[in-house]
């Protein structure tokens, strides 16, 4: 059994503090009206679509910026270079996500995180449930074991159900299509993190 991340605990952690604020967070709209109605917009079975269709879009993108960017490269041409990375950089792939979807660019972003702070916080419960399943397959002794249990239970224990802020219909869609997002999100982050730390 692999140990526990100690860097995803401490992001659970935080997102266990942060997500029901997190699903009532205003969104920068221009004015207090505005955004207390950002605040208020509820998360519907219908923005999993957006989520998910902004999210491939999204991928599509920063795909063909890797592609351009590498092709800069092996060209040895800077302004080539400049010109795949500045899309990604000043997050155009988002705006032009959100435009095509028809949708406004902060209630996009909104959408995109709050899914994304329950997926992030959902994987982390799941890894903790199949640590504790998997516990009695380990060659640890009796009381190592007994340790690592208590350990786990203490910090699922801390874990706020991620999808105690969202209706049974929401709930239930979201966690029908979870392994798809998730999937969605890691290549999203992945080509963006590589993108970006060139």
């Amino acid at each position: 059994m692999r140990p526990v991340s100690l860097r995803l605990s401490v992001l659970a952690l935080m997102l266990c503090c942060a997500l029901p604020a997190t699903a009532q967070t205003p969104t920068g709209a221009a004015s207090p009206a505005d955004a207390a109605a950002d605040a208020q917009a509820a998360l519907a079975v219908a923005d999993l679509d957006l989520y998910q269709r902004g999210l491939q879009m999204e991928i599509d993108a920063l795909q063909l910026a890797q592609q351009r960017l590498t092709a800069a490269r092996d060209a040895r041409d800077d302004v080539a270079e400049n010109v795949a990375l500045q899309p990604v950089l000043s997050r155009q792939y988002e705006r032009n996500a959100a435009k095509a979807l028809n949708v406004d660019l902060r209630r996009y972003r909104d959408v995109k995180k709050r899914f994304g702070d329950i997926l992030v916080l959902g994987e982390y419960i799941d890894q903790l449930n199949a640590q504790l399943e998997q516990l009695h397959q380990t060659g640890l002794s009796a009381k190592a074991r007994a340790d690592q249990r208590k350990q786990l239970e203490d910090m699922r224990a801390k874990a706020v159900d991620p999808y105690a802020v969202l209706d049974t219909a929401l709930r239930d869609a979201l966690k029908a299509r979870a392994d798809a997002l998730v999937r969605l999100r890691i290549s999203n982050n992945d080509l963006v993190q590589e993108l970006t730390s060139r």
